[in-house]
């Protein structure tokens, strides 16, 4: 009876330890339960910024059939209709439908990558006014100085500046150095903002460089074109180093260069094409004068500057250079073109159409007549030119300025279409 009675207490014994063993076991087990469900893929991260759990949004987008605002940190899954407003920066997404109706405007574009123009809201409060004493805004935006001013740009400089060098190599490698820092945005308002170095820079463009110079010697580029080239480097996409030399501009033209008979007011306007007595090699003189052309480019960019050079006949000029023969002259020829698209005639690139052309158009005859020293009444002979030359070329910059041209006259009727001299 006593041993039955041991058997039936048996049970109930165990039953209490294993009571007490799920006890302890329990925070276990729970915990561990716990972290599967924080494992859960169908539980989404949270992203908060602030201690209130109402700011706190997925991490990964939640789309619905509707747009809802996509947060700028957070992750969107592949396969969304996406929108981005290109004024606000805001972008959009929900669930694509690929039968849903698209709009004309955004046909053909990929539905992860659409963006839409969305027209700003009117306002209703009026556009306040900066405080008064405010520095005013700059589209160039602040151009930082490096740490330590580069000692070639120094000597470059200091050579430049004391009008010397003529058979020294080390001017001639100095400049070479310059062209390359000039592109710096830094260092090329270094350039602008000293019109020391400006003028400097225009009389060395314009006087044919000495046979015997250390360029011809090394393999360097002639000084001229070296100028040229530092000088539309530091003002090609520079607007504060342009507005520098727009400045200073006025004092610029009365300088007279070393050597001079007049000032760059007289002596700077006709050196941009070639002379009727140019004695230098054609592939020498056809490459400065690209070069010249492409300086001039950077500095019309100024309306000031323009108009300057409009008044005393830069497109007459250039006519002469569109009016040379030879595979030599086809660079040069391309850079006047692109400075009347760039200037004159392509609205899309910012140039102000209406300013040119002004004058008649000559006739074929006479520009034939006229042969290297053609007047700017002939650029629409010399253009077609080089088109019937070039047309097996479809994208051939002639055709651009041959087509643009043609528009510009029929544009203004007040200017005879042809006309006999």
């Amino acid at each position: 009876m006593a041993s039955q009675s041991r058997l039936l207490r048996l049970p109930v014994l165990l039953a209490l330890l294993l009571g007490i063993a799920l006890l302890f076991l329990s925070p276990l087990v729970l915990a561990d339960s716990q972290d599967a469900l924080d494992k859960d893929s169908t539980k989404p991260d949270l992203i908060c910024h602030t201690s209130d759990p109402a700011d706190c949004y997925p991490r990964i987008f939640v789309p619905t059939d509707e747009f809802q605002t996509v947060h700028d940190d957070q992750e969107i899954p592949k396969g969304l209709h996406v929108q981005l407003n290109i004024n606000t920066g805001e972008k959009l997404a929900k669930i694509y439908v690929p039968d849903e109706p698209v709009d004309p405007a955004l046909e053909g574009l990929p539905v992860e990558r659409e963006v839409i123009k969305v027209e700003p809201e009117a306002r209703d409060d009026p556009i306040v006014a900066p405080p008064k004493g405010a520095p005013a805004y700059e589209a160039a935006g602040k151009i930082k100085a490096p740490p330590h001013e580069n000692a070639g740009f120094v000597n470059a400089v200091r050579l430049l500046k004391a009008d010397k060098g003529e058979d020294d190599p080390a001017f001639d490698a100095s400049l070479d150095a310059m062209e390359e820092l000039a592109h710096d945005l830094h260092y090329g308002l270094q350039v602008a903002s000293d019109p020391e170095i400006i003028k400097s820079l225009v009389c060395h463009m314009i006087q044919e460089p000495h046979p015997g110079t250390a360029a011809a010697v090394e393999g360097l580029p002639p000084r001229d074109q070296q100028a040229a080239t530092i000088l539309a480097a530091s003002l090609r996409n520079n607007p504060t180093a342009l507005a520098e030399v727009s400045k200073h501009w006025p004092e610029i033209l009365k300088h007279k260069c070393p050597g001079a008979k007049a000032p760059l007011g007289s002596e700077l306007w006709r050196c941009v094409g070639p002379r009727d007595d140019d004695t230098a090699p054609a592939p020498a003189s056809a490459s400065s004068i690209k070069a010249r052309v492409a300086a001039v480019d950077t500095l019309i960019k100024d309306h000031k500057i323009r108009d300057d050079f409009v008044r005393a006949g830069l497109m007459n000029t250039l006519t002469r250079v569109l009016a040379r023969e030879g595979p030599e002259w086809a660079a040069a020829q391309r850079k006047a073109g692109v400075l009347a698209l760039n200037n004159f005639l392509d609205e899309d690139v910012g140039a102000i159409t209406g300013q040119w052309p002004k004058g008649p158009r000559l006739t074929d005859e006479k520009c034939a007549e006229a042969g290297t020293r053609a007047p700017e009444g002939c650029w629409d002979y010399h253009v077609d030119r080089i088109v019937k030359a070039n047309k097996a070329d479809k994208s051939h910059w002639s055709k651009d300025v041959q087509a643009r041209l043609a528009a510009a006259r029929k544009a203004n009727p007040n200017v005879p279409q042809h006309v006999e001299l």
